[in-house]
């Protein structure tokens, strides 16, 4: 199942991009953010380290060149090592982690590319959707 709704998602996340002209946070992000919505705070805390990237990316901007691939690459670089510094040091009051290792630095590189509310509002509409296709299908998505 875990396979089938990440491919799902992509199918999803191109129709809409063709409708749209948007993107959702990238083609595979709203798979794996359905299959997340059981821990909210995961997808919050995911979506916040994705946020500090994408701030960090442009003060990193300014110093140096960055566009393309160095930018995106620098956006995956910096949502790794944020997670990974606040889980070393282990700030937060509660034990998450985000969403895989690639999902936050994909979302922080379109909160930069086309901003952080056409993001998050074509992010939500096309998991929504992904979620009821899955419901509708009967698989079990965020213990409904």
């Amino acid at each position: 199942m875990y396979s089938q709704t990440v491919i799902l998602g992509v199918v999803v996340s191109i129709l809409f991009s063709e409708l749209t002209g948007l993107s959702p946070a990238g083609l595979i992000v709203p798979g794996y953010i359905a299959l997340s919505l059981h821990s909210p705070v995961r997808v919050v805390y995911t979506l916040c380290i994705a946020a500090s990237a994408m701030l960090l990316c442009r003060l990193l901007g300014q110093a140096v060149i960055l566009y393309g691939r160095r930018q995106f690459a620098a956006a995956i670089l910096i949502a790794f090592l944020l997670s990974a510094g606040i889980r070393t040091v282990g700030i937060l009051p509660f034990s998450t982690d985000v969403i895989g290792c690639l999902i936050p630095g994909i979302i922080a590189r379109e909160f930069d590319r086309q901003g952080v509310v056409k993001t998050l509002l074509s992010l939500a509409a096309v998991t929504g959707v992904l979620v009821l296709i899955l419901f509708v299908c009967g698989w079990p998505v965020a213990g409904l």
